[in-house]
């Protein structure tokens, strides 16, 4: 029997994942003769324009960075359009927070650079990613004892360039992890980005989100209330984590981190000072303190 094929070159092979905007499949790309993650985004009323994220992605795949999940290609079908990107053996931030809560304070610290990393290098190139949730954010399956290395993916909503809005009053991203200025569908940069990533690291420290509840009163939370210090959450957490993330969840742009690299020169001593076993040793963490030498666009 003749297999089914998708935009006429992917060979299904099984599910990775289904939500609201639509399917990632585990395909086989018989143009690149490889293994692929296959997005297919449905069209519909009321949903983001499959035309839109396959232009943007398009323009995402020029991010070629060891903790960004590549993009392959992107298109248009008559029902759906469709991104290939790489398949990723490991399983999302998400779930390894819903299996375990909290993550120890190194790890916390390691991935949050190697996200920071990602984001630098997606800043400088005038891309904003504009989701940044664990969800995105996929870890790698390796034999190490802590959790694997940080890829960054689904750039769908990715906005190019900053200070512009889509259309008035758009909003793109999770409530959750949106930052005020995101929340009220105002022009948003970079900095969006990073709070987003104080969000996921708040996260990764406590065991909780620092802003909750439902709608609308989670908005409202994100725009006018401050989350508890995270050392008040767990006694035992460096209190210095608690400037970081009061930095990185300011209320204002300008009162935030000014970009990825200021954020990672701040987490950096705190990785260092944290007992890593299962981090390889002092040679690992001194590859990962380099990461505060570098320039955003790095």
């Amino acid at each position: 029997m003749q297999e089914t094929l998708i935009a006429g070159r992917f060979a299904p092979r099984d599910l990775i994942g289904k939500g609201a905007c639509g399917t990632v499949l585990e395909a086989l790309d018989l143009r690149l003769r490889r293994l692929v993650a296959l997005k297919l985004i449905r069209r519909g009323p009321g949903g983001i324009d499959p035309f839109r994220i396959a232009a943007e992605a398009r323009a995402a795949a020029r991010l070629i960075h060891p903790h960004i999940v590549a993009i392959h290609d992107a298109g248009d079908g008559p029902d759906f359009a469709w991104i290939a990107m790489d398949l990723v053996i490991g399983e999302p931030l998400s779930a390894l927070l819903a299996r375990e809560t909290r993550m120890a304070e190194a790890d916390a610290a390691r991935l949050a650079l190697q996200l920071l990393d990602a984001l630098g290098h997606a800043h400088g190139r005038g891309v904003v990613h504009r989701d940044v949730k664990p969800a995105n954010i996929l870890l790698a399956m390796d034999d190490g004892d802590g959790p694997g290395d940080l890829r960054l993916g689904d750039f769908g909503v990715a906005q190019l360039g900053a200070g512009h809005a889509d259309e008035e009053g758009a909003v793109f991203g999770t409530p959750a992890w949106m930052a005020p200025e995101q929340v009220r569908g105002e022009p948003l940069d970079h900095r969006a980005d990073l709070w987003a990533a104080g969000v996921v690291l708040y996260e990764c420290l406590t065991g909780r989100r620092p802003f909750t509840g439902n709608m609308p009163g989670l908005l409202a939370r994100i725009q006018e209330a401050e989350p508890p210090p995270p050392s008040t959450i767990m006694r035992r957490l460096d209190s210095r984590w608690d400037r970081v993330l009061a930095r990185a969840l300011a209320k204002s742009p300008d009162a935030r981190f000014q970009d990825a690299k200021a954020m990672a020169e701040a987490i950096t001593p705190l990785l260092l000072r944290a007992k890593a076993p299962a981090m390889g040793g002092i040679a690992t963490l001194a590859r990962l303190a380099k990461f505060a030498r570098l320039s955003p666009a790095g």
